[in-house]
């Protein structure tokens, strides 16, 4: 039985991702930049499982009360592990955080149900732009970036990742609908 390599995401859709390339294209971001085509914003990683692991999930994902559709708002960047030694440079997101927590804590006790062992990083809601190394600081680019692309949130997908030259690609698995 082959293992799987997935995560459940909220995912921005097209016109948000074209949006965001067009407000990003003015600021220098160091690093390999992700393709926008892989933008999310990750519940829970859930990393190799087997599928029927991943079946449970789904299930488990399936009968949970996600809630009702929400307001996500991107305004600025940053940078894991911090702003001077930048190895990650992210979009923020102030508006509908509250929410995100919501899914991710619901996504993480799922996994739990479905057998999948804990998340041990905290949730931190932000959709990766670059991965930079060796690290460098991106200070005046959190500093003087500013953004406004938001979206109204209506479904979750689960993800699986798909090795590939160079790249990495992200295949939807499942998709679950938020309530209007």
């Amino acid at each position: 039985m082959a293992a799987l390599r997935v995560f459940l995401a909220v995912a921005p859709p097209h016109e948000v991702r074209l949006a965001l390339v067009d407000q990003l294209a003015s600021y220098s971001i160091p690093g390999r930049l992700i393709p926008p085509d892989n933008w999310h914003i990750t519940l829970r990683f859930l990393g190799e499982i087997d599928e029927v692991a991943c079946e449970r999930y789904v299930a488990a994902i399936d009968q949970s009360d996600l809630g009702r559709d929400f307001l996500v708002r991107i305004d600025h960047l940053g940078a894991f592990p911090k702003p001077s030694k930048a190895t990650v440079i992210w979009a923020g997101i102030t508006r509908g955080q509250e929410h995100l927590f919501q899914l991710a804590e619901i996504a993480d006790e799922r996994a739990l149900d479905a057998g999948i062992a804990g998340e041990e990083r905290p949730f931190r809601p932000h959709l990766t732009l670059s991965r930079v190394r060796p690290q460098a600081s991106a200070t005046d680019l959190v500093d003087e970036a500013e953004l406004d692309v938001g979206w109204r949130v209506s479904q979750l997908v689960l993800f699986r990742t798909l090795p590939g030259r160079g790249t990495v690609r992200y295949e939807p698995l499942e998709m679950f609908s938020l309530s209007r």
